[in-house]
């Protein structure tokens, strides 16, 4: 490894005490350490160290087995009662220190990376806080001397260039589909949370023109790669500066940074520095066998991870990192993620040491949500949603998508058939650096599964020639599961993404959900760039049939049409505000069936939609 240049650190406890805050204060608050300097109560250290803030010359120092641990205060947030400090050694410049906290629990670290020291901030049960020198490994995991790449001359002569797109991955989320001539230097993967991890890649661009000849692809597939990763989070991948800079300011507890350097090295990051101005360095060069945009971004995925608070998932023959099992091409990301890069259907996740030669039984995705209270997605489809068909019966991908934001979460598409039909269908997970294995069911109205599919070391479910009496059915997507927990992997992080496509043919149709005359149809949701469909026939005579939607969130545009499915191009009346209450009418309108499109312009929850016509 080269010399690092200086990377700030936190450590953080779970906070309390404020919504904003990290609730778990477990891991900041335990038992007395058995060697350590005792330092003061909780609310002494906070009101030190605000002096401070307040007066650069009012230093807390503290000797600790003759070293001295003392640091210059650089950022300085208060937010609702929880304090994030980021500062430097007075003595070395090659330092970081960070302490984050609130009046239950403190925790944080000084490091000096010239003299590989580490020094850590811990709150026993009495709410004392103490100071402990730590091997410098527990802080900056990726400093472990003994790490190797083990992969074998036929393992490397395997490795591929990067992941295959699925075909139906067509943007369905921003960052979803192969590159699109973005500029790479404004990449966003949710724009407008408040939650927003910064990938500061100037040191490696020229403008929005990558150096080293990287191409703009490669950076888009490595930012790509970390957002498919935290994707099930309302977390905002961004390499744009000045959406970091507001969510910054607005609240650095919901932000993370780190930095791309233009040099080779072996990148690193500290623990738990999300909610500081703390980086994490990522050196340009990938793993043998890999190109820039899958090995960075893989590694992105891992020091990001470690920011958040994970540590390594260690076991088997890879000892601190665990070479995944190569019979179901599944792997930890925190683990040694080149072993398995050249699966060509690689499957990295987080994990809970489910396996069999764990020794890390941390939670990840609690450590994500309940540690870092970074939430989760809204789900897109809380209830059910109709199967959209087109002409012939075609099922298109880009209308009939959804997300598996949660272990606990399962998609369920409505569609009827009035004769005997035939379903050819396939659902691919579409992000690029995947986490979801899918798991589908056709469900009938007694409620017996009729089919269900999970192609093994596959991650996409089919179904082909399927042959479904009339009646009414029910399309179950859930993440999937191969092997068992221990031998294998569990759905515990089969999150993600999915699409399908294919035809149901025959003597079937669709059945969208019906409005009623003047009954408003609540609850209804969407993810951005979904659509979904509605039905009601008009009589003869009428004078007037009126639609109308009415939420309080996201963006829904409403599109109406007689006799076929509307379109933003193709209909009779629509209303596409800025907001999701929406009107729009027909006059003396022709007998028939006519069809609302809602499209989820921003994605919206909790909607109600509505169609009267009048005498």
């Amino acid at each position: 490894m080269t010399s690092s240049p200086t990377l700030f650190l936190l450590m953080a406890a779970a906070l309390a005490g404020s919504a904003t805050a990290q609730t778990d204060i477990a891991s900041a608050q335990g038992a007395r350490p058995t060697a350590g300097l005792q330092i003061g109560s909780v609310d002494a250290v906070l009101s030190g160290f605000a002096a401070q803030h307040a007066n650069g010359r009012s230093l807390q120092v503290q000797s600790v087995g003759g070293n001295t641990v003392a640091a210059h205060i650089r950022d300085y947030a208060n937010k609702n009662g929880v304090v994030s400090i980021t500062g430097t050694a007075i003595d070395t410049q090659d330092s970081v220190f960070v302490l984050k906290g609130n009046k239950k629990a403190v925790y944080g670290y000084l490091l000096k990376y010239d003299t590989r020291k580490a020094w850590e901030y811990t709150t026993d049960s009495a709410g004392k806080v103490w100071l402990t020198e730590v091997p410098i490994t527990k802080i900056v995991p990726d400093f472990d001397p003994d790490f190797r790449d083990k992969r074998t001359p036929a393992m490397l002569a395997l490795a591929v260039s990067h992941p295959v797109y699925s075909p139906m991955a067509l943007r369905q989320a921003r960052h979803i589909g192969p590159y699109q001539n973005e500029d790479v230097t404004q990449l966003q993967s949710k724009p407008g949370s408040p939650y927003v991890f910064y990938l500061n890649t100037t040191a490696v661009m020229s403008g929005s023109t990558p150096l080293n000849g990287v191409t703009k692809d490669n950076m888009y597939r490595a930012w790509q790669s970390i957002a498919d990763q935290y994707s099930m989070l309302n977390l905002n991948v961004t390499t744009s500066r000045a959406v970091y800079d507001a969510a910054r300011t607005a609240n650095v507890l919901r932000t993370g940074i780190i930095n791309f350097v233009n040099q080779d090295g072996r990148s690193f990051a500290p623990l738990r520095a999300f909610g500081t101005t703390a980086a994490g360095t990522l050196y340009r060069n990938p793993s043998s066998g890999f190109d820039y945009g899958y090995g960075i971004g893989m590694t992105g995925a891992h020091e990001v991870g470690h920011q958040m608070g994970m540590n390594h998932d260690r076991g088997g023959s890879g000892g601190e990192y665990f070479e995944g099992i190569a019979a179901y091409q599944w792997g930890p990301i925190m683990g040694n993620y080149w072993m398995g890069g050249g699966w060509a259907n690689q499957l990295f996740t987080w994990s809970r040491g489910e396996y069999t030669t764990a020794s890390n039984f941390e939670d990840d995705l609690r450590i994500m949500n309940v540690d870092e209270a970074v939430p989760y997605m809204a789900d897109d489809i809380p209830d059910t949603r109709a199967l959209t068909l087109g002409t012939g019966g075609a099922i298109d991908p880009t209308r009939n998508f959804g997300q598996i934001e949660r272990n606990t979460d399962s998609d369920t598409f409505t569609f009827a058939t009035t004769g005997v039909s035939t379903l050819n269908l396939r659902i691919d997970p579409l992000e690029y650096l995947r986490m979801l294995d899918v798991d589908a069911s056709i469900v009938n109205a007694a409620g017996a599964v009729v089919a269900r599919s999970n192609l093994a070391v596959n991650r996409s479910a089919q179904f082909t020639n399927l042959s479904l009496p009339a009646g009414s059915y029910r399309l179950v997507v859930r993440g999937g599961a191969e092997g068992t927990p221990a031998n294998g992997f569990s759905n515990y992080s089969s999150l993600g993404y999915y699409a399908m496509k294919g035809t149901l043919t025959g003597a079937g149709g669709s059945s969208y959900p019906v409005l009623g005359n003047g009954q408003a149809l609540n609850g209804q949701g969407a993810a951005t760039g979904g659509w979904q469909y509605f039905t009601i026939d008009v009589p003869a005579g009428k004078s007037q049939v009126a639609f109308a939607l009415n939420g309080a969130n996201g963006d829904a545009d409403m599109f109406v049409k007689l006799g076929g499915i509307p379109t933003t191009a193709s209909y009779n009346c629509k209303s596409d505000g800025p907001s999701s209450v929406e009107n729009c009418s027909v006059n003396a309108p022709a007998a028939g069936r006519y069809y609302v499109g809602i499209y989820a312009y921003a994605a919206y929850n909790n909607l109600s939609v509505k169609a009267t016509y009048q005498p």
